[in-house]
């Protein structure tokens, strides 16, 4: 007879209360450090308590080091000074009556079809729709030439980037059947996925995680005498950790966006974030939506993250469009403006009047937009906002 451990349920709570904004992110970390427990509850506030089971004591043990050092990384990481610059947040908004289904009016609400993998439905398509027209008009106003991007990355860029470094949890790798004839038929008679597997090997590429980077790589080398500010819309891929079905929509690991990019010297790229700040704000308000315009931080899960945070905050270098999601009140983030100093331009090698460029980048989740501005519109543009109306 052989002797099994009995299943473990522990009970892990901080040592002390999150940040508010902070609260979101420790709470996607916490995918990272719950990795092959039994579900449990989980609450983030006043005070981070996470219950789960595990299948023995050296896994529980593990987890709670894996929480504990979760936490130590946004514990007083970024103190962000008050700054917000637009609140909305408790404007009064009558949440949307249901979208039409369309013709299969039987599939899931969200359209989930996998792993962080959705398929909108009508209204969505054509918010998506009306907002890159606007957006499109938006960085025509600001000087920005088009461009189109690859929804795929040389691991190259992503270093260049700094991206592997700083956000490694989003990455998504491309692997590719083997080159190699014997390869592909064992591939096309496999039966079962490990079969398959077993005949793949990584590229040198990756799934893009934003479309700034491949116009950075565009760039890469250039010798600047004059500001460039250049846009794009394309796919993006984030992932998002072991995700469950009742995955927020609003928390895709597949996405478009747009995204214009801005390079100058110090006082021209600060000027270029001020304009656009205000573009946001101008955008935001005219909605009459409820959202919040305030300084935020990247997602920087590993342990340089309280560094980063805190310095972010102190340089005054990123804000969020924060939307209240009608069905729940919650808040996502559906845009953010980026003060990039001299990252991109050193890790690029693009120079303006001989130094590292200076960047700014201000970024659109059109699939999270939709959801937000789709949680209270009607289907009908004609009942829309008018800077939305006027682009479908």
């Amino acid at each position: 007879m052989t002797d099994t451990a009995a299943p473990v349920r522990r009970t892990w709570q901080a040592p002390g209360e999150l940040h508010p904004d902070d609260r979101r992110e420790f709470g996607a970390m916490l995918r990272y450090c719950l990795d092959g427990t039994a579900g449990g509850d989980i609450r983030l506030e006043p005070v981070p308590r996470i219950e789960f089971g595990a299948a023995d004591e050296a896994q529980a043990d593990r987890v709670e080091r894996l929480l504990g050092e979760a936490f130590k990384r946004f514990a007083g990481a970024a103190q962000r000074p008050e700054r917000t610059r637009l609140d909305r947040w408790d404007l009064a908004a009558e949440p949307a009556p249901p979208a039409d289904p369309g013709p299969l009016g039987d599939t899931p609400a969200d359209g989930r079809i996998g792993p962080g993998l959705f398929v909108s439905g009508p209204r969505n398509a054509l918010l998506v729709r009306a907002l890159e027209r606007l957006l499109g008009q938006i960085a025509g106003r600001l000087g920005a030439a088009e461009y189109t991007v690859p929804a795929l990355l040389p691991w190259t860029t992503l270093e260049k980037a700094g991206y592997t470094g700083n956000f490694p949890q989003h990455i998504t790798a491309a692997g590719v059947v083997r080159p190699d004839l014997d390869a592909l038929d064992r591939f096309g008679s496999a039966t079962d996925q490990a079969g398959r597997v077993a005949e793949l090997e990584f590229t040198s590429v990756a799934l893009a995680p934003a479309v700034c980077l491949g116009l950075f790589e565009r760039f890469q080398g250039a010798r600047l005498t004059e500001p460039l500010t250049v846009t794009a819309t394309g796919q993006c891929s984030r992932y998002e950790g072991r995700t469950t079905a009742d995955t927020s929509p609003t928390r895709r690991w597949s996405f478009s966006m747009r995204e214009i990019v801005y390079i100058g010297d110090r006082p021209a790229a600060r000027a270029f974030h001020a304009r656009v700040l205000e573009e946001l704000l101008s955008l935001a308000d005219s909605l009459g939506l409820p959202c919040k315009v305030q300084p935020a931080s990247d997602p920087f899960f590993t342990k340089a993250r309280p560094q980063l945070a805190q310095y972010q905050a102190a340089m005054d270098v990123k804000y969020e469009l924060v939307g209240r999601m009608a069905h729940d009140g919650s808040g996502v983030a559906v845009s953010s403006l980026n003060y990039h100093n001299q990252h991109f331009g050193k890790g690029f090698d693009i120079t303006f009047d001989g130094h590292p460029g200076f960047s700014v980048c201000w970024a659109f989740g059109l699939e999270r937009w939709a959801e937000w501005l789709g949680g209270y519109l009607p289907d009908d543009p004609t009942d829309w906002p008018p800077r939305l109306r006027e682009h479908c």
